[in-house]
């Protein structure tokens, strides 16, 4: 009976008792942003599966249409809003259609959303993302959008369940914020304080993922190697070298070919990561290491805590320790 359930374009449903159900709503998840966005956007697919709706397949309209945005790319919100418009004529045609807006540029204009884009069923912020469902029936129920921005993480959401891309590679969330003040950058109030899982929270996830067929697991965080200075559990104590730690345990879980992650701060680079780097074998010899800029003038403009002489000694050490090491960055021009 699943089978028959889960054919798009099948006009109902008759279950043994004889009776009629409505085939499942359908819906689609739009992604823009970065890597920590994928990671939320496999949960929010993740949530409504759980809650019935079922994806809809490529090139067909979906009943639901979820953005999951980005507020610090360039044109983030001119992408949005460009894409909102697009999906109006379609929203006007059908109004059983939903539309829902989460993520950062959510978090960040809340009900100005709706005053750009009156035709939006749902919008909710980064620390609720797991109201998704609920926030949709009401919406549908009310007939009226509903509007949900928590101030603060409600639920990790690397707790929530996900339907992932890939059967054999996973993003797995260290961490959620950053308490750092870059001057360019929104993210620390968007998502706010950093706060970490406990370790072992995060390992049975691994193990749970290498149990399910993965073989290549990413460790995410705005800043990973920060880790361990801000456990949400009071009772964690601060540990400088729980990242370090984590990459080595990740080294002896059988089945777990390659571990990367993403992104490392400067200004906590340690020594003990580079250590740990070389002496994991499945623990990839790759950093992506943002820069930002080569001028210390710039990085004292940006509150960047890290100069380049100490950015190009962490690269020096990482060659040393990996000589085949891939390095990579980012750097802010204009």
């Amino acid at each position: 009976m699943t089978s028959v359930l889960h054919q798009s374009g099948d006009a109902g449903v008759v279950d043994p008792r004889g009776s009629r159900r409505d085939p499942p709503r359908t819906y689609q998840v739009r992604t823009y942003g970065c890597q920590m966005n994928v990671h939320d956007s496999e949960r929010l697919a993740g949530l409504m599966e759980a809650a019935g709706y079922r994806r809809a397949e490529a090139g067909a309209d979906a009943d639901v249409v979820v953005f999951n945005t980005c507020a610090v790319r360039e044109n983030a919100d001119n992408k949005l809003y460009g894409n909102l418009s697009h999906l109006a004529p379609r929203k006007q045609a059908d109004p059983q259609m939903q539309i829902a807006v989460g993520g950062c540029l959510a978090q960040k204009d809340r009900d100005a959303v709706l005053r750009r884009a009156p035709w939006v069923d749902v919008v909710f912020g980064t620390h609720n993302i797991g109201s998704l469902p609920t926030l949709l029936e009401r919406a549908r129920h009310n007939r009226t959008a509903q509007v949900e921005i928590a101030e603060s993480l409600q639920q990790f959401p690397s707790t929530l369940p996900a339907t992932r891309e890939s059967a054999y590679a996973a993003w797995v969330s260290i961490s959620v914020g950053c308490n750092n003040t870059c001057s360019f950058c929104i993210v620390p109030s968007l998502r706010g304080k950093e706060r970490d899982r406990r370790p072992e929270d995060i390992l049975s996830e691994v193990r749970s993922l290498v149990d399910q067929g993965v073989l290549e697991i990413t460790l995410l965080g705005q800043n990973v190697n920060a880790y361990g200075v801000s456990f949400a559990d009071p009772g964690v104590p601060r540990d400088r070298g729980a990242f370090a730690a984590l990459l080595r345990a990740c080294g002896r879980i059988d089945g777990l070919e390659r571990v990367r992650f993403t992104s490392p701060h400067p200004a906590e680079f340690t020594d003990d990561v580079i250590e740990a780097m070389a002496q994991t074998p499945n623990v990839c010899p790759a950093l992506h290491m943002p820069l930002q800029s080569g001028s210390d003038r710039i990085l004292r403009a940006m509150r960047r805590s890290y100069r380049a002489e100490r950015y190009l000694g962490i690269l020096d050490r990482v060659r040393q320790a990996m000589p085949h090491a891939a390095i990579t960055t980012d750097i802010i021009v204009g």
